[in-house]
């Protein structure tokens, strides 16, 4: 698994491009676009990655790399199962119920929260049977309504494996479920899951689009699946090149009037609000803009897991956009890679924030645990 810009060079080879050819087609300077290939700068926005993915004619995908030598090969192996889960049923109601239904209810929520907390691999493994399970069930709206929740989990699930259309298809069955239900809050709500699938595709746009239609539909009291879906818009927006100001102000006025933070595993609050905006001001290349925001963040009060995590790796990548010392900013990665490694080890990001200060390693210490951050994102090869 190389870098970013290892990658991009290979195939803008495979191609037959120029670098030339490359920026003329990516919009992106031919300077900025050679400093990529040859690891002197990373890439630190999302629609960099999209304009030359675009450009190149693969997939977003292609470019990140799917990770394989450095995810959990046990949460890896769940990944066939699920998909047969999901294309082996349907919502025809056929199947003879299977397994207690609170019970099936219980573990929906279970598993939601096991997520959150970086549990990969224990979910994959459980996740099949509770989505078998549900499927016989969908003539009760409580098992419906489950199987939204379910297949929400599936999606950031795989989405976080590099199984980026398996995840539209879990997405999209639990949208299949929430019309059957003919709830708009919960249609809504998988609607939501559908724009996180896109996201991991790199369909911005389109996930904008369904966001704004969600946005039309779903109860006004539902302040946090009317949050997450502004959110939504406004960091598409912002990938889009697009001004999200109005929909960060619009999500922090729904955060305040937010009773329960993680309602539906949303993790909306402002809290959530406040990382939202260092994403977008980052996407925007206002590293100071982030850091600040950074600064007003108390990780301890972030008590879930996977939040956590993001907040330290969105740390990391503004400090380095300020050219901080290598040492806060590893050390920022460390502690995001000890609450979750492998979303921190795959994250296209902190790979080329590690690929770059391993190319200069200007100081032997923080070399040292950049070096073993690199081994272990499979940037180098042992002896």
């Amino acid at each position: 698994m190389g870098s970013i810009g290892v990658t991009i060079r290979r195939f803008r080879r495979w191609r037959g491009l120029t670098l030339d050819q490359l920026a003329g087609l990516s919009g992106i300077s031919k300077g900025y676009l050679s400093k990529i290939e040859n690891e002197q700068k990373p890439v630190d926005r999302r629609s960099t990655l999209v304009k030359i993915a675009g450009a190149l004619r693969v997939s977003l995908s292609d470019i990140t790399g799917d990770g394989l030598e450095i995810r959990d090969p046990q949460a890896d192996a769940t990944i066939p199962a699920i998909r047969d889960a999901l294309l082996s049923t349907d919502l025809d109601g056929t199947e003879p119920p299977a397994g207690d239904l609170a019970e099936l209810l219980s573990e929906t929520q279970l598993l939601a929260a096991l997520r959150q907390a970086n549990q990969d691999a224990e979910v994959g493994a459980r996740l099949p049977e509770l989505l078998l399970s549900l499927h016989t069930h969908v003539d009760k709206p409580e098992a419906l309504r489950s199987l939204v929740t379910a297949t929400h989990t599936t999606t950031l699930l795989t989405k976080g494996l590099g199984a980026f259309e398996l995840a539209w298809i879990a997405a999209d069955r639990g949208h299949e479920a929430a019309l059957k239900l003919g709830e708009p809050a919960w249609i809504a709500l998988a609607e939501f899951a559908r724009t996180q699938a896109l996201s991991g595709l790199g369909a911005h746009k389109r996930a904008g689009k369904l966001a704004e239609r969600a946005l039309d539909t779903v109860p006004a009291a539902a302040y946090d699946v009317r949050g997450a879906l502004t959110l939504t818009t406004g960091y598409a927006e912002s990938v889009l090149g697009g001004d999200s100001s109005a929909a960060l102000d619009e999500a922090a006025g729904l955060a305040e009037r937010t009773e329960f933070g993680n309602r539906n595993f949303l993790l909306f609050s402002p809290e959530n609000v406040v990382l939202w905006r260092i994403s977008v001001a980052l996407e925007k290349g206002e590293h100071a803009e982030a850091a600040a925001l950074a600064a007003t963040v108390d990780p301890a009060e972030l008590t879930i897991d996977s939040r956590r995590t993001t907040f330290l790796i969105e740390h990391a990548r503004a400090l380095y956009g300020l050219h901080r010392p290598d040492e806060e900013i590893v050390s920022l990665l460390m502690q995001a890679e000890k609450l979750g490694r492998i979303r921190t080890l795959t994250n296209p990001f902190v790979r080329e924030i590690v690929s770059t200060m391993l190319a200069r390693a200007r100081r032997e210490g923080v070399a040292r645990n950049v070096r073993g951050m690199a081994l272990r994102m499979g940037l180098l090869k042992t002896a």
